[in-house]
């Protein structure tokens, strides 16, 4: 596939950014080293205010949940939205929420609804990456982190994730403006976690179901670190957002851990 375009087209266009994403306050900064480290810090200062974005052109040392990291590369999108408290979302099911929000934004881009999430923070395509979530809840506000494979050639990418990563590019074919793509998923995420009479929770995680990717997989779940995984059967995630693990005549419900998918 072409590379990742270079010049005006994979460049932020801040002036018209900052009208379209209202009513986030936009923060641009050419290179970070994670938005989330940084939208943390200018909470703590008192210089960031809720709804905001912290955006950058280069990340540097992205964070993933716990010691992961984020890969991010030209024509990938890294940012950081910084909402209010949504006090009726635990910190454990906010990531549920703003993923099913990016992947629906996701879907909306590229016209193509075969797009997954892998609980608790992935959206995949075709068992490949897209993108992942990094969700906290410091300084009363909830910072939702998104890396997003935007017009990334998995190409560009470390040897041993070159397959196991796709991009909005690679799925629908085209290139896209970053600006848009932002715009886009501001405007999902807003709508989705913004509106609780029109979104409740409920619902939103039988939406999630429709299109949980671990659904009727075998799978692990490592919970606490050096324990034995738990193996089974996912069978979707229940009303409150726990993984559902069926092993033998038992059904364990996961509330947050990592998850090693079987063939």
């Amino acid at each position: 596939m072409a590379r990742a375009p270079v010049g005006p087209n994979a460049m932020y266009r801040l002036s018209r950014l900052r009208a379209e994403l209202k009513p986030f306050r936009l923060h641009f900064f050419p290179r970070l080293r994670s938005t989330n480290d940084h939208a943390a810090a200018l909470r703590k200062r008192g210089e960031l205010f809720a709804p905001a974005i912290v955006l950058t052109s280069h990340q540097i040392a992205g964070r993933g949940r716990g010691a992961n990291r984020w890969f991010s590369a030209g024509g990938s999108l890294t940012v950081t939205f910084i909402l209010p408290v949504e006090e009726h979302l635990s910190p454990l099911q906010l990531p549920l929420v703003a993923g099913l929000a990016v992947r629906n934004a996701a879907a909306k881009l590229t016209d193509n609804h075969q797009i997954e999430l892998k609980w608790p923070n992935d959206i995949l395509h075709e068992g490949r990456k897209l993108a992942g979530l990094l969700c906290e809840r410091l300084h009363k506000a909830d910072l939702i982190g998104v890396g997003l494979n935007v017009n990334l050639d998995p190409a560009d990418a470390p040897a041993d994730l070159r397959m196991k990563l796709t991009s909005l590019c690679c799925i629908a074919g085209r290139r896209f403006d970053l600006n848009e793509v932002l715009i886009t998923l501001a405007q999902t995420l807003h709508r989705t976690l913004g509106r609780r009479s029109e979104h409740p929770y409920a619902k939103l995680l039988e939406e999630y179901n429709q299109y949980h990717a671990l659904t009727g997989r075998r799978i692990q779940v490592q919970s606490i670190p050096g324990e034995s995984p738990l193996a089974g059967t996912c069978e979707g995630i229940d009303d409150i957002g726990r993984l559902l693990i069926r092993r033998g005549q038992t059904l364990h419900r996961i509330l947050a851990g990592t998850v090693i998918v079987g063939e």
